[in-house]
Order: C-alpha cells, then structure tokens, then sequence
C-alpha cells in the first residue's frame, strides 16, 4: 500500500491536489494519502492532518508577525514525515514554505522521492531557487511546456505534458439563463478579479470602461467571482448596478464563453480566456514603486500566460498609467471592429490553445508519482 504525503497552501493548490487524489485512488485504491489539505483535497479522499488554512497569507503585514508559527509548522510536518516515511512527498506550489520543507526533510535523512507539483517560477524571477530543486527534488511537474524546456535546461527532472484547465474548460457551456437575460445582446465580460488587492485597483477602472463600451452599443457585464469574499462581492454588485450595469453571478467562465471579448485582471483568467478562445485586453495596477522594484525583479517581457505561448503577443498587457477605461476600450475595439485583426488573433489564440497539450494532467501527474519510470512518457 503506498503512502503519500501532499500538501497545499491555498485555494488554487487544493484544487490540484484534489485532482491528483481523485487520479492517484483510481490507480491505487488501497493508498493512504494524507498531509496539508483543503475541502477539495478532503473530499477527493485525502486525509488532512494540518488544514492549507495554516498557510494562507496575503501582505507582508500578515507574514512577518507570522514568520515563528510558520516555521514551527514546517518543524512539525517535517517531523510528522520523519516519522511515518512516506513513498512519496508531494508539495504544490507555495514554493517559500515548500522549498524550505524539501530542504529541512534532506537534511534530516529523509530518502523517499519528493515532487514538486507546480514548482516555482523559476524562469520569471528568483532563478537561483533552480538549484533548490536540483538539489532536493527528484521530480516537477510545471504547468506549461516552456516552463518545463526551461527547468530541464537547468538540469532539473521534469515531466509534462498537459495543463489542467485544457480538460476543465471542454465542459464549459453558455447557461440557458444567460442568453434568455442578455438575448443578442453584445456582451462585454468584464473581470474585476477576486482579491482586495485586485478589486481596489482596478473597480474604478472598469466602471469608465463600462461606460464606454455602453455608449458605443456593447453590452458590459462585470463579474462577481464564485466563492468570493462577501463583502467584496457586495461592492461590486452596488457599484455596477448603482451605474446601470449588469453583474453575473455564474461561472466567470460561462459569462466569457457567453461574450464577445472579456477585460478584466492578469492572472489565471488569462489563460480561461484563451482556451475558450476569447480575446481579452489584460490589465494590472499597482503602485509606481512597486511596478519600479517588479521591472527590476522580473525576467520576462509578458506578464499574461497566452503571450508567453506564441511567437505573438495575442492579448494587449496594460500595466499602471497605461490601464485608462479609454486605452482598454480602444484595444477591445481594435479586436472587435477589425476583421483582419480579428482573424490573426483568432489563429494565435488557437496555436495558443494547442500548445496547452491534451491530457487528462491530474492523471499524468498521479502516473508520475506511483508509477514512476513504468509512467507515460
């Protein structure tokens, strides 16, 4: 019967450790996978000794004071593994608490195979932690292809072969509820984001934009994102409906496949829009001097996933000064209006799409862990 421990800090962690549980139990039923989880690490028939709740810090107001219980955490788990001594450790993402783990368990003795499930963005910035990896980890398993050229490159072991919101996305459809609300409407989806941090920046913005795109006949529909904090969903609500416009309260993924082009935050929604094949105009707001040290910090000239795919930048990437409600709308019109623009970003996005693989990735990775070098190439 194997025994593996995985572990997990947050919200986006849990979802793919319930995806690896599910794909792990169908190849062994019998194996007891138990560690650092969520509800949905829970329900996928993981066992959790400590709850990911434990490490899910935002600022650095919330982390220095929490520096000693963190470490404590990380003493217990490491001993809690010492003493069981699983086949296999598998730590995703959250990479400043997981390294730091991997290296306390090989200083300890700990000789099982330990893997990284979304390793660090070593390729982006801080890429010295690629000797961290070399050193303590017998396997990743990134995300994206170009992540995984660039980490066996730097003499990692790493695998891939597809991401999972490829399978995910396939059964995304448009709500009949949708269209009996917006009819033929020329919907607009429009993404505030799930953060405080996303939702003060960038709420303003989207409202001038909205206002806009109105008076020039689409029509913009604001986003309030499933599971998100009460009061921030609240804001958006009263401020949207408050200026006259709609919110949806469904999958943001269904109000994008139900829309023309989507606006909204960088980050994973990015990458939601591509595979649905929708263009999106991406924006991201922070203060000057943080935008200042981040330009110093980061490695990269793209800060959106679906630009970093292809040999063209599909999505327009409007950073601080230059994310206005005016420069948004014009990009989505430039897109919208345009039929030669329209059909070469159409077939970027598609090349796009194709190089996110095809797999069942939960499947690979649990293939990966328990069948080590008997696993699909």
């Amino acid at each position: 019967m194997k025994n593996i421990f995985v572990s997990c800090g947050e919200v986006s962690g849990d979802i793919y450790a319930g995806g690896f549980i599910r794909e792990a139990l169908k190849i062994d039923p019998s194996a007891k996978i138990w560690g650092m989880l969520g509800h949905v690490g829970i329900s996928s028939g993981g066992s959790a000794r400590w709850s990911y709740d434990e490490l899910k810090l935002m600022g650095l107001l919330e982390i220095i004071p929490a520096i000693p219980r963190i470490l404590r955490l990380k003493r217990n788990i490491a001993r809690e593994i010492m003493s069981v001594k699983p086949d296999s450790v598998v730590l995703i993402d959250s990479p400043d608490f997981h390294l730091m783990l991997a290296k306390s368990l090989r200083q300890s003795g700990y000789k099982g195979q330990i893997v990284s499930l979304i390793p660090p963005t070593v390729w982006a910035w801080r890429s010295g932690r690629v000797r961290n990896l070399r050193r303590d980890f017998d396997l990743c398993l990134p995300l994206f292809s170009f992540e995984h050229e660039y980490l066996v490159a730097h003499g990692v072991n790493s695998r891939w072969k597809s991401h999972p919101l490829v399978r995910e996305m396939e059964g995304v459809r448009v709500p009949e509820s949708f269209r009996e609300r917006f009819g033929h409407e020329r919907v607009i989806a429009l993404m505030p984001g799930s953060r405080r941090y996303d939702i003060r920046f960038h709420l303003d913005i989207l409202l001038g934009t909205a206002e806009i795109l109105r008076a020039k006949g689409y029509c913009p529909v604001f986003s309030v994102a499933e599971g998100l904090n009460v009061e921030l969903a609240d804001e958006i609500r009263e401020r949207s409906g408050a200026a006259g416009f709609a919110y949806w309260e469904g999958s943001g993924r269904e109000l994008m496949l139900g829309a023309e082009a989507v606006a909204g935050v960088s980050g994973t929604v990015s990458v939601e829009a591509m595979l649905l094949r929708r263009f999106m105009a991406v924006i991201y707001n922070m203060r000057r001097l943080n935008y200042t040290i981040l330009k110093r910090l980061v490695r990269v000239s793209n800060i959106s996933i679906p630009n970093m795919l292809t040999d063209k930048r599909i999505y327009p990437e409007l950073l601080c000064g230059e994310a206005t409600p005016e420069r948004i709308s014009r990009e989505l019109e430039r897109y919208l209006d345009d039929e030669n623009v329209k059909r070469e970003t159409d077939e970027a996005l598609q090349e796009a799409r194709l190089s996110m693989g095809t797999c069942n990735a939960a499947k690979f990775w649990a293939e990966c862990v328990l069948l080590g070098g008997n696993a699909p190439g």
